[in-house]
């Protein structure tokens, strides 16, 4: 049998505590709980907390924000000063965490109209190289995201794959979510193309939910065919805003991770048995 890929969760909003324990790695907000605007004793907290329940935090998202503060990689809001500042603190202190992948989202890449397309190249380029140095220093990997939005530098899969390349830095390569395949009618078989470029995958439900929110099973299913097929075995991250789906008045996110997490594995465990 292939070797598997692992299930994580990113805790953007869920508190870790509420977590099922059979979720095989956490995704950690990096700019939100490693943001470089927190002082150090608020950071250990957060350090603290992953430490105690013992789980992998294997990959990372919100690089670069949002958080306290909201920064271009490129375009009208880029400050070069400012993003170095923030990516040093932000890799070491997500180092202390066992982090392999740092999830790059596509949507800091943007050029608005009027813009120097050349100029807000070089800018990412600047910018990525930056993280891509950090991340050479603690033994990560980057993971650009794109993000489907068509004012960005590389909105579609392939194209990320392609400025991955651009870079020219071996620890700088792509991740898939598929809310920005869908979005833009992707095939999912693009992933095949380069298989070793692919870091994460992200996954959601309907209208950006939970996977078990709506029709997403049998898409879902075809997903996790291509990464077996890829031969893919790190982490597919359950990375969305999440929802009530048993009537409460409030959130129960206990409730809520351990119902998606039943449906994920058994997903899983139809395309790998």
């Amino acid at each position: 049998m292939s070797e598997q890929f692992k299930i994580g969760i990113v805790v953007d909003v869920v508190p870790l505590d509420q977590v099922n324990k059979g979720w095989e790695y956490f995704e950690v907000p990096a700019s939100i709980h490693g943001s470089a605007l927190l002082c150090d004793a608020d950071w250990k907290v957060w350090r603290d907390l992953y430490k105690k329940d013992g789980r992998p935090c294997m990959t990372t998202s919100h690089l670069l924000g949002p958080g306290t503060t909201w920064m271009g990689g490129s375009g009208e809001k880029y400050d070069r000063e400012l993003i170095a500042f923030s990516l040093e603190r932000e890799f070491r202190r997500i180092s202390e965490l066992g982090v392999k992948y740092v999830g790059c989202w596509g949507g800091h890449f943007r050029i608005q109209d009027g813009f120097s397309r050349t100029r807000a190249i070089d800018q990412a380029l600047s910018t990525i190289n930056i993280a891509a140095d950090y991340a050479a220093k603690y033994d990560m990997q980057i993971a650009l995201e794109p993000e489907a939005d068509a004012d960005t530098l590389f909105p579609r899969y392939l194209e990320g794959v392609e400025f991955a390349k651009m870079c020219g830095r071996s620890n700088v390569k792509v991740m898939a979510d598929l809310n920005y395949f869908l979005e833009l009618d992707q095939p999912l078989e693009d992933i095949l193309k380069y298989p070793d470029y692919c870091l994460n995958v992200h996954i959601q439900g309907d209208g950006g939910a939970q996977p078990n929110v709506g029709e997403r099973r049998e898409t879902l299913l075809h997903l996790f065919r291509v990464l077996k097929e890829a031969g893919y075995d790190k982490g597919v991250s359950v990375a969305c805003p999440w929802v009530i789906t048993n009537g409460a008045a409030e959130i129960d996110y206990a409730y809520e991770t351990d119902t998606t997490l039943k449906f994920v594995q058994e997903l899983r465990d139809e395309v790998y048995r």
